[in-house]
């Protein structure tokens, strides 16, 4: 049974204790590897499953987002001119765009970027080592859209593939809550695990799990509705159970 979890920092309390061996993937071979099926469950970022929404259903259990500055998706000052944003963003690079109404130039090294940019969009483990170095920031994505939208901004939705199987999508579900329910029951060793894993400081780690998300509630299922159509996305996602 494989699984797809998201390589970065923010999926490590969903699976820490899970006792799956995922695949670790970045956000744009997620979707690749799913849709190839080199996995039928996994997460992936929210505008890759809508637009796939034909092969998967969303399961409204567990999903990735923020309700505020998420740290870990920052438009970073750089010293040139123009904006550019990584290239494994998908969700925080439409934020951006739609909510400041800018053009951005799809870079792959972020550092370089800095250089020849007046603002980098970072992602991820990236973003929060270069937190951790106070690179200056313009924008923190999370709390931008906070203010201009007032809802949670969804990352990555958890999915199944339309041909799953029934007792294995069990089992994924049940390893993540138990692993969910023991790092919220005593955060501090994933914190400490995460950290030593990316090379940043504790304290840093300790404020960035405050402000991810994993639980997914009504609240979370109209940010994504309303995110799909800032984005201009055509929403025609399937829940796999009764929410919708």
């Amino acid at each position: 049974m494989s699984v797809i979890r998201l390589k970065y920092a923010h999926s490590d309390p969903l699976f820490h204790y899970s006792g799956l061996n995922p695949i670790w993937a970045s956000n744009n071979e997620s979707i690749r590897l799913i849709l190839e099926g080199k996995a039928s469950i996994g997460f992936v970022p929210l505008t890759y499953a809508a637009l796939n929404c034909d092969a998967l259903y969303v399961i409204p259990k567990f999903a990735i987002y923020s309700d505020g500055p998420v740290i870990s998706a920052r438009l970073f000052k750089g010293l040139g001119t123009g904006y550019a944003a990584v290239s494994d963003t998908s969700v925080n690079a439409l934020a951006v765009r739609r909510l400041l109404n800018i053009e951005i130039k799809v870079i792959d090294d972020p550092y370089t970027a800095l250089r020849n940019f007046g603002a980098v969009l970072v992602i991820g483990d990236d973003a929060l080592k270069m937190v951790d170095a106070g690179y200056p920031y313009i924008i923190d994505v999370g709390e931008l859209w906070k203010e201009r939208v007032g809802l949670p901004l969804v990352y990555a939705v958890m999915v199944v593939t339309r041909n799953y199987n029934y007792h294995e999508l069990n089992t994924v579900i049940s390893a993540i809550e138990k692993s969910l329910e023991l790092f919220e029951r005593d955060p501090e060793p994933v914190i400490q695990y995460t950290a030593s894993r990316i090379g940043v400081s504790r304290e840093l780690i300790r404020q960035y799990f405050g402000a991810i998300r994993y639980r997914v509630d009504d609240r979370v299922i109209l940010g994504i509705n309303e995110e799909l159509r800032i984005f201009g996305i055509g929403n025609c996602l399937r829940f796999l159970g009764n929410k919708a």
